[in-house]
């Protein structure tokens, strides 16, 4: 259910029922609430969102008359036929979705007839629209105007005066910069960390879309992060530690690593926020050279670097680097499919520490490249992209690619790896690995599917 500043039933909206309604013939019609017999124009449905949405939120409660004593609390539960349901809610969503912007949010609730109590006919039905107060404000009528709900006008009131006006971009953007701060801000490394290369990923469920009934318990939080029912079928890193926070959950892989010290980390928070935490494997020549057992063109990468004139070198590798991020994706994925979450998913990054290191994947054709084209070097401190974090410029992860079957590895096994996609692809190009998106569809070797543990589809732990 949506956070509403005024809720006038017993129970959830999607459990409302004859009780709720008998409430309304003591609610008069006024800031918060205003009764419709039927339906309205698709342009005044919009009128009454938006000025719902710009002012403290409310209901539009649609087959009910208006008490005659002046009261203005409910009468009569007329309803409206049943056969113009359909047409009715697609004509609220049109006025949402097309004649607002920004779109307003609203979930609606169907009471069915016959009901006695209330003297709701068999074939009738109520309607029950709730637009909760909004933070991407003002939303703008189609017609240019930006309407209120004021005091008990039964009609949203156009607004000009400019104090008002002023005061709803401020709320907007005061919003904006809220989420802006929460997803720019990285964890701290201790001390002996504190050099170290990792990658920060934010992940956000859209703001205009209707959020889970559901939230997802500590249990269910830590089976998945354990894959303790063996529910995710490709590939997964296994957390060992994990535990509350005061707004949701973490859980760090800690085996083979110091406890005490940062590690690969999933946090995620009430509402479907998350983000990952993906520490980098640096090195210098002698201790990469020595990686060659795992990286099978390890020597070759340092022999071509000392024959360019690289006297030293940090080195850092990200052959693991999409095995990861999908591991930990696909743990998202499964959070966010068991608390039924719809929402379409936003992402960001910020890649520290990285200045003046060359990147590494064990690939042959990415070998191939940097003989032609001489070895990449990172020249940036820190990457963020995007630097201001807003739906409008952050990477996109629509709903309809975190469908996951329980049961079938083979439809699986790509899920976290087209939800990536766009995280994958800007990452390495802005450290120099790749420089087109064939360079990435083309290469099987960059993906890292040798170095997975085949017999329990497991990511190697990083090490710090």
């Amino acid at each position: 259910m949506l956070n509403y500043s005024y809720y006038p039933f017993k129970n959830k909206i999607e459990e409302i029922d004859f009780n709720d309604l008998l409430i309304l013939r003591e609610v008069s019609e006024g800031w918060y609430i205003d009764y419709k017999v039927q339906g309205l124009k698709i342009t005044d449905f919009a009128k009454h969102l938006s000025a719902f949405a710009n002012q403290y939120g409310g209901w539009l409660i649609i087959g009910i008359s208006e008490a005659p004593d002046g009261s203005r609390t409910a009468s009569e539960f007329l309803g409206i036929p049943n056969e113009q349901l359909e047409k009715l809610s697609r004509d609220i969503r049109e006025a949402s979705a097309a004649h607002v912007n920004p779109e307003v949010l609203y979930e609606e609730k169907v009471i069915k007839g016959p009901l006695e109590d209330i003297g709701l006919a068999e074939g009738k039905s109520i309607l029950v629209i709730g637009i909760p107060m909004s933070h991407n404000t003002p939303h703008i009528h189609a017609s240019g105007r930006i309407y209120r709900r004021l005091a008990d006008q039964s009609k949203p009131k156009e607004e000009t005066d400019r104090y008002i006006l002023d005061e709803l971009w401020r709320r907007g953007k005061n919003h904006q910069d809220k989420i802006k701060d929460f997803l720019k801000n990285i964890p701290e490394l201790p001390e002996s960390q504190s050099d170290n290369p990792w990658v920060h990923i934010y992940f956000k469920p859209a703001d205009g879309q209707l959020a889970p009934e559901k939230s997802l318990s500590f249990d269910e939080f830590s089976k998945i992060v354990r894959n303790t029912n063996n529910d995710i079928l490709g590939v997964h890193a296994p957390m060992q530690a994990i535990n509350t926070t005061a707004n949701g959950f973490i859980a760090r892989q800690i085996e083979n690593n110091d406890p005490s010290l940062a590690s690969l980390t999933i946090r995620w928070w009430h509402g479907g926020r998350v983000r990952f935490d993906i520490p980098l494997n640096q090195f210098d020549f002698k201790g990469f050279i020595a990686t060659q057992e795992r990286n099978k063109y390890a020597f070759d990468f340092c022999k071509l670097a000392h024959e360019v004139g690289f006297k030293d070198m940090k080195i850092v590798d990200y052959s693991m680097f999409i095995q990861t991020l999908a591991s930990l994706s696909i743990s998202y994925i499964h959070m966010l499919n068991l608390t039924s979450d719809k929402r379409d998913i936003y992402s960001c990054y910020t890649l520290r520490n990285v200045f003046h290191t060359s990147p590494y994947v064990d690939s042959e054709l990415f070998m191939k490249r940097i003989r032609e084209f001489s070895l990449p070097l990172t020249v940036d401190r820190i990457i963020s992209i995007p630097s201001e974090p807003t739906e409008e410029t952050m990477f996109f992860h629509p709903h309809k690619n975190l469908h996951i079957e329980h049961d079938s590895y083979e439809r699986n096994k790509a899920v976290p790896f087209i939800f990536s996609l766009p995280l994958i692809y800007q990452i390495f190009e802005s450290v120099g690995i790749i420089s087109n998106i064939d360079d990435l569809t083309k290469d099987n070797d960059i993906w890292g599917f040798s170095k997975v543990n085949n017999a329990t589809n497991t990511v190697p732990n990083q090490t710090n």
